[in-house]
């Protein structure tokens, strides 16, 4: 095989201006790790990039893809964590959106045992973005009172397991009605957004995991206990129907609060903002992170895979999620 192909981001639009092109085979270099990638996984902030919302993407053209799993095919001088024909899970970092990846094998982990390659990739950015935010950031207890917003994405469907074998009391909240049943089939009481906003008596909470930014922030914030904790993962009010709508994105980043440490001080309240990708950067978190996916065995933790599309069908796999059709993990198959 002389080429393999990738799925790029070579101009802003909507799901169906990405481009599915090939390129050719570089051997990896020292260090790095081969990988003949069976799944790609697709996250919100690949919508945020395609539509040209997302600050830390690469310029034109570029791949996106945070996340693979496959099989080892090669690896270069000095690696020692894998070796060829290994099953594994990757972080990619920009890139993940194509058939083979050549990447530093300080990024590369081998396949939990209870996953398959299809669930392992809906792993890496669901797993790390939820450890780092209940464990790392929210340090959270036995008998918190936690709203995980968006509990039938990706994230929120991990994170509400997590907090759940944490001993904590898990309210999952979502924009469809009828995902509610989703929600409560992982052991959380379900709402609705409109719902939970409704009902004044939904409030001290010890955790809120905010996935909406926005306007959304602040009334959430309202819901906190005394020594409350919010967890903000990103602005996902800022997209509608997979349109670059710059009003949109502009009203949200307006209406997302600028925190007023003297106002804490009066709700004995913090708030947490969380970028996985740049926590990730670090190699000593990747370490810690990576000795971290244990908790993926110890604690049965089950990614749920929504919808799988063949790569070539990157669009619509982009369109379904923006749309909000998909519950748990997209991914993409090659």
């Amino acid at each position: 095989m002389s080429a393999h192909h990738e799925i790029a981001i070579e101009k802003f639009g909507t799901a169906h201006s990405l481009t599915y092109r090939d390129r050719a085979i570089v051997p990896p270099g020292p260090g790095e790790v081969a990988i003949d990638v069976k799944y790609s996984g697709v996250n919100f902030a690949d919508v945020q990039m395609r539509l040209g919302f997302y600050p830390d993407a690469p310029k034109k053209p570029f791949v996106p893809g945070y996340e693979v799993s496959g099989v080892v095919s090669e690896i270069g001088a000095g690696v020692t964590n894998v070796k060829k024909g290994d099953q594994v899970v990757a972080g990619t970092y920009f890139g993940g959106y194509a058939s083979r990846v050549s990447i530093p094998a300080t990024q590369v982990f081998p396949l939990p045992k209870n996953a398959t390659l299809e669930t392992g990739a809906a792993l890496p950015v669901n797993y790390f973005t939820a450890q780092l935010a209940l464990h790392d950031m929210a340090r959270i207890r036995e008998g918190d009172k936690v709203v995980i917003e968006c509990a039938t994405g990706g994230v929120g469907t991990l994170a509400t397991q997590m907090a759940r074998a944490a001993g904590a009391e898990v309210v999952g909240l979502t924009t469809s009605p009828h995902k509610k049943g989703f929600i409560e089939a992982l052991g959380a009481k379900a709402y609705t957004l409109d719902e939970f906003y409704a009902d004044s008596t939904l409030g001290g909470f010890d955790l809120i995991v905010n996935s909406s930014g926005g306007a959304h922030i602040q009334r959430q914030r309202k819901r906190l206990g005394l020594t409350g904790r919010m967890v903000c993962l990103g602005m996902s009010s800022g997209v509608k129907d997979g349109r670059r709508n710059f009003a949109r994105i502009a009203l949200a980043a307006l209406r997302t609060p600028r925190i007023s440490v003297l106002k804490l001080f009066d709700a004995n309240t913090g708030i947490y903002a969380l970028n996985a990708l740049h926590v990730l950067r670090d190699p000593v978190w990747v370490e810690r992170m990576t000795k971290s996916l244990v908790a993926v065995d110890k604690l049965d933790l089950k990614p749920h895979v929504g919808k799988v599309f063949a790569a070539k069908e990157a669009g619509a796999a982009h369109a379904f999620l923006e749309t909000k059709q998909a519950t748990g993990k997209v991914l993409l198959a090659w």
